[in-house]
């Protein structure tokens, strides 16, 4: 697997499928996952373009049509003409945090839409001041990309998505379409709750990305990520 809470998890995309994974053999959830970096790690940075639609309780959302770059390891950045409401947290699945991040075991194999999918689960590695949280996530066992991810990064809230990829340039498998699901279970009693009522607080809703447009490896610099300091008055 930056919308309300950030799980640095980049560029869902970035999957090779030339790329050549590790052996079949005794697979466990690290090698999986290796599998999956590799791919990932093929793509240098890639633009596209980006439709979205985002559908929240209360809260009304007009379709997005933005411009996104990504460079390795990390960067990212939009473009769109006014504001874009975009929900990074689904845009930012990184395989390389989740071999450094998370603590990873093999739950085994599920068929989901006809295919076998490795589930794996993932919690979060100790780490001061923070709780531990538990997800999960489906790889594609052919293409070594990820199609499912499952996971609840606070309390009572819980986070579904499903990636759809296509072949772009005849090598890459790069997300086509990412449906998100999100649902939060507030305390009727809590303090959020009591001060911003029921009716200001967003519990449940839907996110549908579509790319298009691809160019990847045309060597986007550094500095292009970088954000242009605006002119003193």
């Amino acid at each position: 697997m930056h919308i309300f809470l950030r799980v640095t998890i980049a560029a869902i995309g970035c999957i090779v499928l030339c790329a050549s994974p590790i052996a079949a053999q005794s697979l466990t959830a690290e090698k999986i996952l290796l599998n999956v970096k590799a791919n990932f790690d093929a793509v240098k940075d890639y633009s596209a373009q980006l439709t979205g639609t985002v559908n929240m309780e209360r809260l009304k959302v007009p379709e997005m049509k933005v411009k996104i770059y990504f460079k390795q390891p990390n960067k990212f950045k939009t473009e769109s003409k006014g504001t874009s409401f975009i929900p990074r947290n689904i845009l930012d699945l990184n395989p390389g945090d989740l071999l450094t991040k998370f603590d990873a075991s093999l739950m085994g194999k599920e068929a989901m839409d006809g295919k076998e999918q490795y589930k794996i689960r993932l919690i979060t590695k100790p780490e001061k001041g923070k709780q531990v949280r538990e997800s999960f996530i489906w790889v594609d066992e052919n293409r070594w990309t990820i199609t499912r991810l499952e996971a609840y990064p606070s309390e009572g809230r819980k986070i579904e998505v499903v990636i759809t990829s296509t072949l772009v340039d005849g090598k890459y498998l790069l997300p086509e379409k990412i449906s998100a699901k999100f649902d939060f279970e507030q305390n009727t009693d809590s303090l959020a709750e009591r001060i911003y009522s029921p009716q200001r607080i967003p519990r449940k809703g839907s996110a549908e990305l579509n790319y298009s447009d691809y160019k990847v490896n045309t060597g986007l610099s550094d500095d292009f990520f970088e954000k242009k300091k605006e002119p003193k008055q």
